[in-house]
């Protein structure tokens, strides 16, 4: 996209959909670099995904984009309050960098061996993990391979039979996505921008290529650029406003909530217990962490796309999924995953919360950040496959890089302190060709 079209500075006025995190740290970023930002919003802020996440953040990624601007995310999110001038005596916290542990199972001793296929992945997937560590400490991770007897040592509740290693990312972690989205727009408030609340994009006026103005809810918004920060959303957004579309499957997702009735480890322990990721591969990949005194469980099981999906079913728990409807529901398959690694853990208390809410999936499962292919003046920054919390960051800086025409021959330089690296958009190209992309496999 040329820089010289439309125009840039601060003449120009951008027009964000999306009052999520992606939206509000858009939002700042751009009213930091002198535009007039306007974001549309067509609930109240954190309706959406933002406020029903499991909040993760981590640099342990299979595609080499991804892992670089994960080192800027977690660079920026640990300089949060400094970054959005937070008042001194306003320090919540914003990421707790407990870690981030992969555990992978030993196929020798987990599966029974007359299932080859299961025995097979096993072991491919813990010889992808060791390719993958190579290519994140060449970015400059700082990612351990740990023997089973070390795992145990640092977190005696984990199995060690169990495993053939494990990945541990010391400086990954998780969020606090409430305080992100609100005072992200905080900030970009404070710096002239507008945030317009209950307010529905229903269409678009368009001449040339170009989006002239938004019709909403609340009448006519004109912009020289327009930026979908939808998330599950976004496919229906675009084809409301003329662009394109858009290769996102919204996909339901829950949460669980175990609390604990008896304590197995000091509450130092408990609250310092990382993210952990109870195998990987095929049938594999239940997660927990610690959300105060309560253990926050999640899978990604097989489900089917919902793309005429309401507000309201963001909430909505089918009786199988919610935790109220006995033992056979899909919250305690979760705990029966997690127990074959870590069994006093699984069994220390029992679920009393259940909730849910959208990935927004890609064929890829990487992001579609970038410029509309029919619509010169829109930008897409959607389609995180459940990760858009932990990219907003370096989402804010790709999107601001493609409007100031920043991005050369398709790569953009990050942001500093990690100016030395360039990322490639294509990775992100919303028109890519998905069958030749890489498809990024450590989706959880």
């Amino acid at each position: 996209m040329s820089s010289s079209s439309p125009i840039l500075g601060k003449a120009a006025q951008v027009v964000i959909i999306g009052g999520g995190v992606s939206g509000a740290l858009i939002a700042a970023r751009l009213a930091e670099h002198g535009f007039h930002v306007i974001t549309l919003e067509k609930a109240a802020i954190g309706n959406g995904s933002s406020g029903r996440s499991a909040a993760g953040i981590r640099t342990q990624w299979g595609t080499p984009d991804s892992v670089a601007g994960m080192l800027y995310s977690e660079w920026f999110y640990t300089h949060f309050h400094d970054l959005l001038h937070s008042a001194p005596d306003d320090q919540t916290w914003v990421i707790r960098q407990n870690g981030y542990l992969f555990l992978y199972e030993h196929p020798e001793l987990s599966l029974p061996p007359w299932q080859l296929g299961r025995r097979r992945a096993a072991t491919q997937a813990w010889q992808a993990a060791q390719a993958y560590v190579a290519m994140q400490r060449k970015l400059g991770v700082s990612v351990e391979v740990l023997e089973p007897r070390e795992v145990q040592r640092h977190w005696p509740h984990i199995l060690a039979e169990r495993l053939i290693g494990a990945t541990w990312g010391p400086y990954d972690g998780f969020l606090n996505h409430d305080l992100i989205y609100s005072r992200g727009f905080a900030r970009a408030q404070a710096l002239g921008a507008e945030l317009r609340q209950h307010v529905e994009v229903t269409g678009a006026r368009t001449h040339g290529g170009r989006i002239l103005s938004l019709d909403t809810t609340a009448g006519s918004v004109e912009g020289d650029w327009f930026i979908n920060a939808t998330g599950a959303w976004a496919p229906r957004v675009s084809r409301s406003i003329g662009g394109m579309e858009l290769a996102i499957a919204p996909v339901k997702r829950f949460l669980y909530s175990l609390k604990p009735a008896r304590p197995i480890m000091s509450a130092e322990a408990w609250s310092a217990m990382p993210m952990t990721m109870y195998g990987v591969g095929p049938e594999r990949g239940a997660y927990s962490r610690p959300d105060g005194e309560i253990l926050m469980t999640g899978w990604a099981h097989e489900a089917l796309s919902e793309p005429d999906f309401t507000d309201d079913e963001q909430d909505a728990i089918p009786p199988e999924f919610h935790h109220q409807y006995g033992l056979e529901n899909y919250g305690y398959a979760i705990l029966a995953e997690i127990e074959r690694f870590a069994p006093d853990l699984a069994n220390c208390g029992g679920l009393h919360a259940t909730t849910c809410g959208y990935y927004e999936m890609t064929p890829d499962s990487n992001p579609l950040i970038g410029a509309d292919a029919n619509i010169e003046n829109l930008v897409h920054a959607a389609g995180f496959s459940g990760h858009g919390l932990m990219h907003a960051p370096i989402t804010a800086a790709v999107v601001e890089a493609i409007i100031t025409g920043e991005v050369k021959d398709g790569l953009m330089r990050l942001p500093p302190p990690c100016a030395e690296r360039h990322i490639s958009l294509d990775t992100f190209d919303p028109s890519r060709d998905f069958s030749q992309s890489h498809r990024e496999m450590l989706v959880f």
